[in-house]
C-alpha cells in the first residue's frame, strides 16, 4: 500500500490516541523530562501545534485541558482519529487533480478501458474455446 503524506493542517485540531506505549513530555526545547506513557488505546488528547525543538524529530503539541504536553511522531504509536476520512478525501482530491489533467473521457477510459477490453474478448473467446473443447471429448 503506498504511503500518503498528510499536510499539517489536516491533523491540526484531530485527536490522538495511542496505538502503543507513547511517552510524553514537558516541553521539546531542549527536550523535558518524560511525564508519563499512554497506553494503548488512550486518547492523548486534541493535536493544537507541532515543533521540533532542537531535534530532527517531529513533536505534536497536546493540548490538555490548557495545559500542553509534547508527544514524539511515531506512525507505528499513534493513531489519528478521522483518519480514514482524512486518506479518503485525499484519494478524492487525487482523482479530482487527474481528471482535471487528463479530462473526463481519456480518465474513465484508463481506468476501465482494461477491462472493457477484457470482456470483449472473453466474449468472443468462449464459443470458440466451448467449441473445441466440445470436439475433444468426441
Amino acid at each position: 500500500m503506498p504511503i500518503t503524506t498528510l499536510n499539517v493542517s489536516q491533523v491540526i485540531g484531530k485527536t490522538l490516541i495511542a496505538d502503543g506505549d507513547v511517552d510524553y513530555y514537558s516541553t521539546i526545547n531542549p527536550i523535558g523530562t518524560k511525564v508519563g506513557t499512554f497506553k494503548k488505546g488512550d486518547i492523548i488528547g486534541i493535536i493544537y501545534s507541532y515543533g521540533y525543538g532542537n531535534t530532527n524529530n517531529l513533536y505534536w503539541m497536546i493540548d490538555r485541558s490548557g495545559k500542553y504536553i509534547f508527544v514524539k511522531h511515531d506512525v507505528n504509536k499513534l493513531q489519528l482519529s478521522g483518519g480514514k476520512e482524512i486518506l479518503a478525501d485525499i484519494e478524492a482530491q487525487k482523482q479530482k487533480l487527474e481528471i482535471e489533467q487528463k479530462g473526463l473521457v481519456r480518465y474513465y477510459l484508463d481506468k476501465y478501458l482494461p477491462y472493457i477490453v477484457g470482456a470483449a474478448v472473453l466474449y468472443f473467446a468462449l464459443p470458440t474455446i466451448k467449441n473445441v473443447l466440445s470436439n475433444e471429448k468426441k
